[in-house]
This record gives structure tokens, C-alpha cells and sequence, in this order.
């Protein structure tokens, strides 16, 4: 199962909005982008409402609240004591022939009716409502858009099935929304293993056992805490420690958190391997256990007493030859990689798991450009399968032309287009209304406004910033070339040249004249068509180009005049087959490479592409070097 829409209605300062999550290029990646404040982490935390994940709720404010108490957090804020109304969060989703069989068998189970699974739609609607009035909260309804009639077991009559019932069936079988803030980064000296009172580290703990479910041999957190809250164990401190040194369920528990140490050091540096290119050598993450006295709280003194059962807790460190680092004690950029990677990379492994929607707010926002822009790159590896992944950013290294088509602009009118600084400042909150609207619509509707998505302009229109300039890029024509280029890059492993699309050959004037100024090598790609030769003699002309910072693709590669000419026979054929197409356009073969990219999948094109665009890109390595 996996969303394919939200509709937020009266959700603190959204009024009515929808986020589309059908992609159009396969991807399950989705960026929100926004001026600060514009309402990006509102609709993240509408989103989660729907299906909180457990886990990163537990961290936020919301922890014990629920009902009522979580309700009314969700009033719109100029409202709190008047609002009458409904705030609803619907959710569309796809179904599956086994999401379908296992909603047939929920009912079977709470209702003792046999329903075909058949009868169950392939896309169903659910509507989750919180009824207030005058600011009262009454009562939560949530409500499905179908109905289905079962029978009981050696029946005729066909009853239809309970709509509580029935929606429970279905949101039992949603894919999981994982709410990830910035400070669940932050990571703690030890993680409890046992519920220890006071100790509010429950989403590592969790964490920690999808860490052990994903080893050589399967274990969960009752593999170890049924070690030390064994009966034999129910005794003082001292008595204890004397016990526990004479059982061999301390070298047990050691097996387990060795073998945990193992499965991260695979997994999460053989990760950071892909993503940063880097060799970490012999290092390893150790997890190294201990164990506690026990406590309790006593409410009526409000204070914490020695417990009959003790505690163990992990402690996770960085192993270099006879070096050890606690992880609190690396960088930031190491920590919140660190932290990201465990908390992706275990979550959705395994057949049983549910799919999940990890939810970023703002993520890696305080890191150098370069890890951010790596951060990107591991995006596509997390949303496989049913898994999906949405973030919020303002940030254009946090922005990939390769899922452009289904980035958001977050906008309010407290920061609409037309609005003065003034009066953004000093507008009434109910006149808020933030809404997400994908880019093309927006930027096609407000095309002067472009404060709100200067980021994808920084990273597709070729305005880097200034701490940019030294870096080296090939200027191509548009984001076709870019596509083509991109994909042949990632195909012949010639990822480290920098790529940025223009806006067509005859708007490098700007540009021409701003790489001049800063210093920055840029080169520039044209076609070798009669357009492109044209452009050419214009810019040395009319701009003052240096001649060897232009050049065309037939420079490059003798016979490719376009950037479609890189492709023969056999290339259009596999393009044909993946699209189900005949003789493709250059539209549809631009489609082709920007879906590929969007979900990372790098199908070779045959010999003859991989030679030709090897040729290309490595020409311009050496023609960028040479500047």
C-alpha cells in the first residue's frame, strides 16, 4: 500500500490544500520548498497526524497526548476559542492484491465475515475528522469512501461490513509516517534497552531492535531484556551483581549486541561508502552493553526508589585500530549521518515490515553544501518499493533536477505574492492559508515571484551563490542535455563533472559576463546545429567570450550535431522498450532519462552510447581543466 494523496483542511494555518504524490517519473521522493515560515513543517505535521509512527511521536510534544489534547493542537490558532467545525486530514491509497487479502482478513477476524478481496477497491479514501465546537473539541470520526458486504462462515446473507470496522481493516495496513526533527539527531549517551522510568529515549530503543532484526540471526529486544527481568534476577543490587557474574546470560546478551555491532558497521559504513565516496578503512562501530540498578518512580513522593528489577543499557562508539570515540563526541555532520543512516537504513528491512513515509523536516540544514548535496543522492535508495520520503527545504544543494516535477512551493498569504514586508508582518492570522503547489504550476502562475523558489532557480537557471565560484561547471542548453548528460555520467562513472542546464543557446549572454566577473570556469556546451553555430560566433562577438570557454558538440564527438545524435539504434531501442512506445520524440526521450534518474535506475544503453558519451564527457574534463 502507499499514499498517493493528502487533502488538509482547517489544520492550524492551512485552510483547504492537497499534496499529490503520484509521481509522474516514479520517484518517491518529494521536496517542499518555502520561505521561512511559509508553512512547510504545517503540512509535514498534518501529514503525520494521519498515521503518527509511534517511534518519532514519542519525541515530540505530543508524546502522552492523544484524543482531545492532540485535537486541539491542530486548531487553527486564531480560533482557539470559537473555531466550529471539522479538521480533517484525508488520505488517498493504492491497494495491493495482498493489502487487499489482508483487509479481507482483519474483517474476518473483528466481524466473522468473509469478504472477497476482490470487492475492495484498487484506490481507497480515508477521512480522519475532528469535530469542535466553539472551540470544544466533541469527537473524532473517521470515515471510508467504500462499502462491502461479507458472509458469515457457511451463511448465504451478505451483511455490510461495519464502516468502523472497515476502516480500521484499511488504516491498519497504511504505510507508517515516521516524523523525523532535527533534534532526534542529538544522539544519547546510553539507550535503554529495559523501560527505565525517567528515560525518554524509546525511539533508539526501537531503532536499536530493527538493528538486531536485521543480523545474521534474527533477534528483538525480548531476546535480551528476558535475560536480566528473569525471576531468578528479582533481588536487591549486590545480590544481583553476585548472581548475574555466576549465569551465562551476560555472555548471551554479549553475543547478541556483537553481533549488532557487526550488522552496523556493514551496513551503515558500507552506506557512507556510496554516499561520500570514502574509504573508512578499519573502522567499526562497537556497541558495548552494561547494566543498572534498577528504580522506580513512586508518584505519591515524587521521587525515583530502588527497583526489585534492574535495567541494561548500549553504549555506541567508533572503533579505529586501538582508538574508541563516543559518538557524541563527532562532528555535527558526523552525527546527523550517523544518526540518519540507522534510523533509514534498518527501518524498512525485512518481509514483514510496513511500508514507511519518512517525513524530513529541514534536514542536514546546518551542513556544508557537499553533504547536503550527497544527502540528496541517498534519497532514491531509502523511497524503494512502497517506501516514500518528503522533506522541507530552503536550501537549493537539498533541491535534485531529477524529481523537479514533484517539488512543492510552500506558500502563505502572509508571504503571498504582492504582499509588503509591512504587511506580511503585521497580517491577521486568519488570513492565513498556506498551500503547496507543484513548481511548473506555480512558477507558470507567478512567474515574477521568484523569492519563492529562487532555490530551484539557484540550482536550474545557472545563479550559483558566491561561495560557488570556485567550482567548475559545463553550462548545457537545457535540462534535455542535462538529462542525457546526467544519466551518461552516472552510466561511465563520470559523476564529478558539474552539470547545470540553462535556458536554451541563446541566453548565455548573462552568464558569460557573471563567470567573467567572479572568476569562475565555466564552460560552455552548444549544439553544432545551425542555432548553436550562430550563438557561437554571437558570444565572442557580442560578449566577449573567450573562444576555448564555447565549444560544440561536434567538437566533442565527430557526427553529433544533438544531444540526441549520442543515441544509435540499439539506445533508441531500449528507450522504446522501457517507455512502451514506438520511434520516441526528443520530448519522450527527455521523459526517458529524467524518470530513470528520479528513481536511480541506470540502464546501459548499449556499447555504442557508453563509448560516444564517454568521449563527450571526457572531452569536456579535459577542455573544463584546460580553462
Amino acid at each position: 500500500m502507499r499514499y498517493l494523496k493528502f487533502r488538509i483542511c482547517n489544520f492550524k494555518g492551512i485552510k483547504d490544500t492537497e499534496v499529490d504524490l503520484q509521481s509522474s517519473t516514479g520517484a518517491n521522493v518529494f521536496a517542499f520548498v518555502g520561505l521561512n515560515e511559509s508553512g512547510k513543517t504545517t503540512i509535514l505535521e498534518a501529514i503525520h497526524s494521519f498515521s503518527p509512527d509511534f517511534r518519532t511521536r514519542s519525541l515530540r510534544r505530543t508524546q502522552a497526548k492523544g484524543g482531545a489534547e492532540a485535537a486541539k493542537e491542530r486548531l487553527p490558532r486564531h480560533e482557539i476559542a470559537s473555531f466550529t467545525g471539522r479538521i480533517t486530514v484525508e488520505a488517498s491509497v493504492s491497494t495491493t492484491a495482498e493489502d487487499k487479502s489482508g483487509i479481507a482478513s482483519y474483517i474476518l477476524a473483528e466481524a466473522d465475515l468473509i469478504v472477497s478481496p476482490d470487492s475492495i477497491p484498487g484506490i481507497i479514501r480515508l477521512t480522519r475528522d475532528d469535530i469542535f465546537e466553539r472551540g470544544d473539541y466533541i469527537r473524532t470520526e473517521n470515515d471510508v469512501d467504500f462499502q462491502v458486504k461479507g458472509k458469515l462462515k457457511g451463511g448465504r446473507k451478505e451483511n455490510l461490513v461495519d464502516k468502523a470496522i472497515l476502516y480500521d481493516a484499511v488504516w491498519n495496513h497504511t504505510p507508517d509516517i515516521a516524523y523525523h526533527d532535527s533534534f532526534i539527531f542529538d544522539f544519547p549517551d546510553r539507550i535503554y534497552l529495559t523501560s527505565r522510568p525517567g528515560i525518554t529515549d524509546w525511539v533508539y530503543r526501537r531503532m536499536f531492535e530493527d538493528v538486531l532484526a536485521a543480523g545474521r540471526v534474527s533477534y528483538d529486544l525480548e531476546d535480551v531484556t528476558r535475560r536480566i527481568r528473569n525471576e531468578k534476577y528479582k533481588t536487591g543490587w549486590a545480590d544481583f551483581v553476585n548472581i548475574w557474574s555466576q549465569n551465562d546470560d551476560k555472555a548471551k546478551i554479549q553475543q547478541i549486541v556483537d553481533q549488532a555491532s557487526e550488522t552496523m558497521t556493514e551496513v551503515v559504513f558500507g552506506r557512507w561508502n556510496r554516499i561520500f565516496g570514502e574509504d573508512v578503512g578499519g573502522k567499526e562501530i562497537i556497541a558495548t552493553f552494561e547494566v543498572e540498578k534498577g528504580r522506580v518512580f513512586d508518584k505519591a513522593s515524587k521521587a525515583y526508589h530502588d527497583a526489585e528489577f534492574h535495567d541494561v543499557y548500549v553504549t555506541l562508539i567508533i572503533k579505529d585500530g586501538v582508538r574508541r570515540f563516543p559518538i557524541q563526541d563527532r562532528s555535527l555532520g558526523f552525527r546527523w549521518f550517523f544518526a540518519f543512516l540507522l534510523f533509514t537504513q534498518f527501518r524498512t528491512k525485512g518481509e514483514e515490515k510496513r511500508p514507511v513515509l519518512f517525513l524530513f523536516d529541514e534536514p542536514a540544514a546546518n551542513l556544508h553544501s557537499a553533504a547536503q548535496e550527497r544527502l540528496v543522492e541517498s534519497f532514491p535508495e531509502i523511497a524503494t518499493g512502497d517506501n516514500m520520503l518528503l522533506y522541507s527545504t530552503h536550501s537549493h544543494y537539498l533541491i535534485s533536477p531529477d524529481w523537479l516535477e514533484q517539488t512543492f512551493i510552500v506558500t502563505n498569504s502572509a508571504d503571498s505574492p504582492g504582499k509588503s514586508v509591512v504587511d506580511s508582518a503585521v497580517i491577521e492570522d486568519r488570513s492565513l492559508d498556506v498551500k503547496a503547489q507543484l513548481y511548473r504550476s506555480f512558477a507558470n502562475e507567478h512567474p515574477s515571484e521568484t523569492s519563492y523558489f529562487q532555490p530551484i532557480i539557484d540550482r536550474l537557471e545557472v545563479l550559483p551563490s558566491r561561495f560557488d565560484v570556485s567550482l567548475p561547471s559545463v553550462i548545457v542548453e537545457g535540462k534535455s542535455d542535462f538529462y542525457l548528460l546526467r544519466y551518461a555520467s552516472l552510466l561511465v562513472n563520470a559523476s564529478e563533472l558539474r552539470l547545470i542546464p540553462g535556458t536554451g543557446s541563446g541566453t548565455f549572454g548573462a552568464l558569460i559576463a557573471l563567470g567573467a566577473t567572479w572568476g569562475t570556469k565555466f564552460l560552455f556546451l552548444l549544439d553544432s546545429d545551425n542555432a548553436g553555430l550562430k550563438e557561437r560566433a554571437s558570444y565572442a562577438l557580442d560578449h566577449g567570450a573567450r573562444e576555448e570557454a564555447i565549444c560544440g558538440l561536434a567538437d566533442m564527438v565527430n557526427g553529433v550535431k544533438e544531444i540526441e545524435d549520442l543515441l544509435d539504434v540499439p539506445a533508441l531501442a531500449v528507450i522504446e522498450s522501457a517507455l512502451d512506445c514506438g520511434t520516441p520524440s526528443k520530448k519522450m526521450i527527455s521523459r526517458f532519462f529524467q524518470e530513470q534518474l528520479a528513481k536511480r535506475e541506470i540502464l546501459s544503453l548499449g556499447e555504442g552510447f557508453e563509448r560516444r558519451s564517454g568521449d563527450l564527457l571526457s572531452g569536456l574534463s579535459e577542455r573544463l581543466a584546460a580553462l
